[in-house]
């Protein structure tokens, strides 16, 4: 047996009603006066649970049910504890303490430990919530035995409440986060589509080689992952494997995909820079605005775009995290990038690696 029991949770935070949550630009795409990282944090208020078996206050968050990944948990976690359906932006951190001083002030060390993954996340809301809700399942109102209170505070009043050191940690890496430019970020989702027949087994053209069974389930279980990030725009290479991987999550939550020529194989091996001016609009487009892009293209592609969005990333480690090796990353899997600043200049703060759960 594991002696590390996992679990998640999350920040949840939201912007005071007197502000408006989202930033401004001029039309040269600077940011209108008076809007900065560090202002931000005097806009927001965090989300609390009290937990009347401990006498705690803490982030909500809970244990990896079976077959679970760290992302869902977050989200159901958080539902559970607040009765708020959460999208997922930037990655946190983690903390880690000995299980047998959960909900205690001071503890000893050994025996099994808790590992806990934390999240930046903001309630869904109502125009997301019924596609989101579809593929994440329903939020039920919280269990008053394991949430009795729940407060939205200022950063400053929650380290005051906040009961355990590791939490407060977990704080400062919020805080560092919204210097960062985090509050503003969009999320950009790059997914490479599913298992497809082989080349050699398929005596039709190249654009119509469909997805394997396999392929297709994979596809289904990436769907209920990304659902995290409640992605609200579809754009994909027009050749029906791509669009089929992102089929699923299309026709839960009831949007169209929206095909783009330039990213198919042919294409991109013929005019790389179209594809790459392409993806400048969409990346100024996604800054300028308060939505989640989903993108689904083919390995080819993803070597010249992750090359060019290296250069993107706010240091030489996270940059790293975008592989320069083919095949790039798996058949159905996603990263998700979180871009902030300039709309002309952007700058990948976090990148979030999405592996599917297929049983």
């Amino acid at each position: 047996m594991s002696r590390t029991v996992e679990a998640a949770g999350a920040i949840l935070y939201r912007w005071r009603t007197t502000f408006q949550g989202w930033m401004k630009f001029s039309d040269d795409g600077r940011a209108a006066p008076g809007s900065s990282p560090r202002s931000d944090l005097d806009e927001l208020e965090l989300c609390l649970v009290h937990r009347p078996k401990y006498d705690d206050w803490s982030w909500p968050k809970g244990k990896l049910e079976n077959r679970e990944t760290h992302m869902r948990a977050a989200v159901r976690e958080v539902g559970e504890e607040t009765g708020c359906l959460v999208r997922l932006g930037p990655y946190l951190g983690d903390a880690e303490y000995p299980l047998n001083n959960e909900g205690r002030r001071q503890g000893g060390k050994g025996g099994r430990l808790k590992h806990i993954c934390y999240w930046m996340a903001t309630p869904t809301d109502s125009e997301h919530a019924a596609g989101q809700g579809a593929l994440l399942g329903p939020i039920h109102r919280p269990d008053s035995r394991e949430v009795d209170q729940i407060r939205w505070v200022g950063a400053s009043e929650a380290r005051k409440l906040l009961t355990h050191p590791s939490d407060r940690t977990i704080l400062d890496a919020f805080v560092d986060r919204v210097e960062q430019g985090g509050i503003r970020a969009r999320q950009l989702i790059i997914v490479r589509h599913g298992k497809a027949v082989a080349r050699k087994e398929w005596t039709g053209k190249d654009a119509n080689r469909p997805l394997t069974p396999k392929g297709a389930g994979t596809s289904y279980a990436l769907a209920r992952e990304l659902a995290c990030f409640a992605p609200d725009r579809l754009l994909s290479s027009p050749w029906i494997r791509c669009v089929q991987t992102l089929r699923p999550y299309a026709d839960e939550v009831g949007l169209p995909i929206e095909m783009v020529a330039c990213l198919t194989e042919s294409s991109y091996h013929r005019r790389p820079d179209q594809a790459h001016n392409w993806l400048d609009g969409q990346m100024a487009d996604l800054l300028k605005g308060n939505r989640t892009i989903m993108i689904c293209m083919h390995r080819p592609v993803l070597g010249g775009v992750f090359e060019k969005l290296r250069g993107l990333c706010s240091s030489g480690s996270l940059s790293k995290r975008l592989p320069d090796d083919s095949p790039f990353m798996p058949t159905g899997n996603a990263v998700v990038l979180s871009l902030t600043g300039d709309p002309n200049h952007p700058t990948i703060i976090d990148i979030q690696k999405v592996t599917p759960i297929v049983y």
